[in-house]
Order: structure tokens, then sequence, then C-alpha cells
């Protein structure tokens, strides 16, 4: 009988106390949520650095007159192994020569 009314009043106490404190258990039951579940997300979600290799590499050529590295494709050359980035350069070349 004895463990019985001890029993009651922890029960009665543990009640009070939950309403007393209800927001604030309510409160730190969401952050226990909220924090689980990002570490959940953490966990699936492993960042890794992506190396991101271009889908086609660009051989860069070196202007003749100016000097200037732009890619081969868009170079200009006359049939010669120089290569020129813009008519400008082509004309000053050939006045030159």
């Amino acid at each position: 009988m004895k463990w019985l009314i001890l029993l009651f009043l922890l029960f009665a106490v543990a009640a009070i106390i939950f309403v007393r404190y209800r927001r604030q258990i309510q409160t730190g039951l969401y952050l226990w949520r909220m924090f689980r579940k990002m570490r959940q997300t953490d966990n699936a979600e492993i960042k890794q650095v992506e190396t991101k290799i271009p889908a086609g590499d660009t051989q860069l050529v070196r202007c003749a007159k100016c000097g200037t590295w732009i890619p081969k494709k868009n170079a200009l050359n006359l049939r010669s192994k120089n290569f020129y980035c813009s008519t400008n350069c082509i004309e000053t070349a050939v006045k030159v020569s």
C-alpha cells in the first residue's frame, strides 16, 4: 500500500511538472526532431566536390601579331602556321611584310 501511494504521488508530481512546463517540453521535442532530421539528411547526402571536365578541350593558339592567346576555333589563319585574333592583326601583319 505504501508503494502504491508513493507511485501515485510520483505520477501527480510528474503531471504537474508536465502541465507547468508543457511549452518548453514541446519546444525541446521540436528541436530534437529537427536536429535528428538534419543529421539524417546530412548523412544521406555526402557532399563531394565534383570535378568538372570541359566537354571539348579547346586548343589555344597565339596571335602572330599581338601575342594574344585565343581558342583555335576562333582564330583566323591564311594557309600558314600563323594564327591571328582579328582582321586588324592580319592587315597590320601584311602591311609590315
